[in-house]
């Protein structure tokens, strides 16, 4: 059998390449529908009908409307390139941004400048000039502005992003690895989509929501950039993606341009951003709850967290708060938009629907809490934030590797535990310990098992309530030695307890 295989294969390659060349001597209108005749050593010719396949012919309507569709990308492309610019921070990390106003101001990630107060930014024409950044300063809100000293600026028209649909064309444009002038073509693959990433360079977990998911190729370096509509309009700023390898993987999220006018605005004009909280879990209506709780849209409340402005108001979960101030909001990232134009201290009219009644109250909104620093993360990365932003380590298979340098590292994204994260993970009310929001592949906390929500509750024998304890007791560990964990998983409404001990390498 061993012998036989490659000659089958010869001969099966023999028969296509004598069957390719007839077929080049008897393809003509004269042969079409006639048997071709192959001939094999001594074999007798065996008779193979052939269907010839129609000749291809594009029509001059199609050939247009393809032509317009190529020109009309191109010319989106071409104009909006004129807008976006490459940012470097002193951080090593790179970005991208775009051109908001023509009197010098971009908008850019707040991830992408990092903690930096200067930036260089890139201009389409081959200048490099300095940058001012004003950064949000909120987890929350993935934004900052760039101020630059320079004229000859085209900037890229806001569209309204209550108006983008699933599947409509979207068209990226950024600098990826550090490739100016990149255009990537996709759709809109979905809408509302929201999640909490680690950013390895603020040293905090990034909430975002109300995001648009495209397919178009987004990238490190791609930060910061714009995703435009067909009319070369901006509908979002590219921030996140995806992915286990760090590249594209067709899932990308872009923060709408309606958020985007709103912070960007804000911090212009004051130099700063505030936003007001309710304090309350709020989520987008699902349709059968339109119907469920006859409310037209708006925002439903999952819970709401006691001693806030939305408990001391009588708000509880279930309600669908459709109105803000008088004025509706018909979703909840619209809702979301109002607070962020509202400042902590201010009175506000709550217009919500309970058991199918609209209802009013007034309360006072609070300030947001402030971003509480990640334990255990890697180095600033290129500027786009993954599912998995940290180094790798090495595990305890094979030769005994060499040890980090440094200090000793888990491996893990955590963060400590509060309402928030209690309602995320289903968590007990009266839990304690550091949430596991992120596990790098080959660390230490994937050898142990960990798992995103999981609660990590002790290091070599001491007990642990927040980061800080974290480092206290990483301050006397030193590579290659074994370490103790313990973590309380909570699944089903059952709770199981784990623990671990290996070599942290």
């Amino acid at each position: 059998m061993i012998t036989k295989k490659p000659i089958l294969m010869i001969a099966l390659a023999a028969v296509v390449a004598v069957g390719g060349f007839a077929l080049a001597l008897n393809n003509s209108p004269a042969n079409a529908g006639k048997s071709l005749m192959l001939g094999l050593g001594n074999k007798a010719p065996v008779s193979m009908p052939v269907n010839y396949a129609p000749e291809a012919k594009a029509t001059k309507a199609g050939m247009a409307m393809l032509e317009e569709l190529d020109s009309t990308f191109a010319g989106i492309s071409e104009q909006a390139s004129l807008g976006v610019v490459s940012i470097q921070s002193g951080q090593g990390a790179s970005g991208s941004g775009f051109v908001y106003r023509t009197d010098g101001w971009i908008v850019t990630n707040d991830h992408v400048v990092g903690n930096s107060d200067t930036v260089q930014v890139a201009l389409p024409d081959g200048r490099t000039v300095p940058g001012k950044v004003i950064k949000s300063g909120d987890a929350q809100i993935d934004l900052a502005v760039v101020k630059i000293d320079a004229d000859g600026l085209t900037a890229l028209p806001l569209a309204d992003s209550n108006l983008v649909r699933v599947g409509q064309f979207t068209i990226a444009v950024g600098s990826p690895f550090g490739l100016d002038d990149t255009v990537t073509v996709g759709h809109v693959s979905a809408l509302g989509r929201g999640s909490t990433v680690n950013d390895p360079n603020s040293m905090t977990a990034r909430g975002y929501s109300g995001l648009i998911q495209t397919d178009a190729s987004i990238n490190p370096g791609n930060s910061g950039g714009p995703l435009l509509n067909i009319h070369g309009e901006v509908i979002g700023v590219n921030s996140t993606i995806v992915s286990t390898t760090a590249a594209s993987a067709g899932i990308g999220f872009s923060i709408p341009s309606n958020v985007v006018r709103a912070v960007a605005d804000e911090l212009i004009e004051t130099g700063k951003f505030d936003r007001g909280v309710l304090g309350a879990f709020i989520r987008e209506l699902k349709p059968i709850e339109k119907t469920e709780f006859k409310a037209p849209g708006g925002a439903m409340i999952d819970d709401v967290v006691a001693g806030t402005p939305a408990a001391e108001a009588g708000l509880v979960a279930k309600d669908v708060i459709v109105s803000l101030n008088g004025k509706e909001v018909p979703t909840e990232l619209a809702l979301r938009i109002k607070l962020y134009e509202a400042s902590p201290g201010q009175s506000v009219q709550v217009g919500y629907i309970r058991d199918g009644v609209r209802k009013q109250t007034s309360l006072k909104l609070a300030e947001p809490e402030q971003p509480q620093q990640l334990g255990m993360m890697g180095q600033p990365g290129q500027g786009n934030m993954q599912e998995f932003p940290f180094d790798r380590l090495f595990g305890d298979q094979g030769q005994a590797p060499q040890m980090p340098d440094g200090p000793v590292r888990l491996g893990l994204g955590v963060r400590e535990v509060d309402a928030t994260l209690r309602s995320q993970f289903k968590l007990p009310a009266e839990s304690k310990g550091v949430v596991v929001m992120s596990i790098d592949e080959n660390s230490f906390g994937a050898q142990v098992g960990a798992k995103q929500g999981d609660l990590l509750v002790e290091l070599n024998g001491e007990a642990v309530t927040k980061v800080g304890d974290l480092r206290t007791i990483l301050e006397d560990v030193n590579w290659g030695d074994r370490v103790t964990v313990v973590l309380e998983r909570f699944e089903d409404g059952k709770m199981s307890r784990l623990t671990q001990t290996r070599r942290i390498r």
